[in-house]
C-alpha cells in the first residue's frame, strides 16, 4: 500500500493534471456502476450487451431496457470526471493552497469554508446537472433538471436571467436549510455535503498531505458519485415521463 501511494505521489507532483483526471473519471465510472448494481439491481448479467440484444430479441422487444446496464451512461460519468470535474478540482485545489497561514487552525476553516461556499454549490449542482443534460443530448432540460433539484428558484424565460437565479438560489436554499424540516426539498446537497464532506474536508485540510488530498476526496467522493448517479437517472426518467 505505501508503495502504491509513493507511486500515485510520484505521478501526482509529475504530472497533477493528469494524474487526478484520471483519477476523478475511474471513481466517477466506479459509482455510476455501483449505482446501477447496487441501486438500480440490474445485474451483472446485464453487463454483457450480446445478452441483453438476445434477450430483447427473444420477447419480441417488448422487454424495457430500464433494467439494462447503460454503457453509455457510465462513459457518459468517466467523461465527466476526466474532463470536467477532474481539471476543475485540480486547478481549484491549488488555488486554494497557495495561500499560507501562520495557524493551521485557521489554514483549515479558511480552506474548508471557500470549498462549501464556493466549489460546492457551483460544481455540485449546476455543472454535475448541466454538463450531464448537455452530454445526455439535451441541453434544453439543463435548467429544469437543476430546478428540479433546487425549488425555491423562480421561473423566467430568460436563460441568462435562469443561471444567475440558479447559483442564487442554491445559497439560499443553504442557508435556508438549516432552518426548514424541507431538507430534501430545498437542496439535493445540503445533507450529504453538511454529513459527509464538510467533516472528510476538514479531515482532508487539517492530516492528509498535499499529494494525496484530491485521493482522499475523491475516494469519499465515491458514495456521493454514486448518489449523484442515482439522482440524475431519476431526473432523466422524470424529464421523460413529463409531457
Amino acid at each position: 500500500m505505501t508503495s502504491i501511494l509513493g507511486l500515485y505521489s510520484a505521478a501526482f507532483a509529475r504530472r497533477p493534471m493528469a494524474t487526478q483526471s484520471t483519477t476523478s473519471a475511474i471513481i466517477f465510472g466506479t459509482g455510476d456502476i455501483i449505482a446501477q448494481q447496487v441501486v438500480d439491481r440490474k445485474g451483472f448479467y446485464n453487463h454483457d450487451v450480446s445478452a441483453i440484444s438476445k434477450s430483447i430479441a427473444r420477447f419480441g422487444g417488448r422487454i424495457s431496457c430500464q433494467r439494462c446496464v447503460q454503457f453509455t451512461r457510465t462513459a457518459r460519468f468517466v467523461f465527466y470526471g476526466a474532463c470536467l470535474f477532474g481539471p476543475v478540482l485540480t486547478k481549484w485545489h491549488q488555488f486554494i493552497n497557495r495561500r499560507h497561514f501562520t495557524s493551521p487552525l485557521r489554514a483549515v476553516v479558511y480552506k474548508v469554508t471557500l470549498d462549501q461556499l464556493v466549489a460546492a454549490p457551483f460544481i455540485t449542482v449546476p455543472m454535475f446537472f448541466g454538463s450531464m443534460s448537455i452530454l445526455e443530448g439535451r441541453p434544453d432540460e439543463a435548467i429544469s433538471r437543476i430546478r428540479n433539484v433546487c425549488p425555491l428558484m423562480p421561473k423566467t424565460k430568460n436563460q441568462p436571467i435562469d443561471l444567475v437565479m440558479i447559483v442564487l438560489c442554491l445559497y439560499i436554499n443553504a442557508w435556508l436549510v438549516s432552518r426548514t424540516k424541507k431538507i430534501e426539498l430545498l437542496f439535493l446537497a445540503s445533507t450529504p455535503l453538511r454529513c459527509l464532506f464538510i467533516p472528510a474536508q476538514i479531515v482532508n485540510f487539517a492530516f492528509v498531505p498535499v499529494p494525496m488530498r484530491i485521493l482522499f476526496f475523491s475516494t469519499v467522493a465515491l458514495c456521493w458519485n454514486t448518489y449523484l448517479s442515482f439522482f440524475n437517472a431519476k431526473q432523466k426518467r422524470l424529464q421523460e415521463r413529463s409531457p
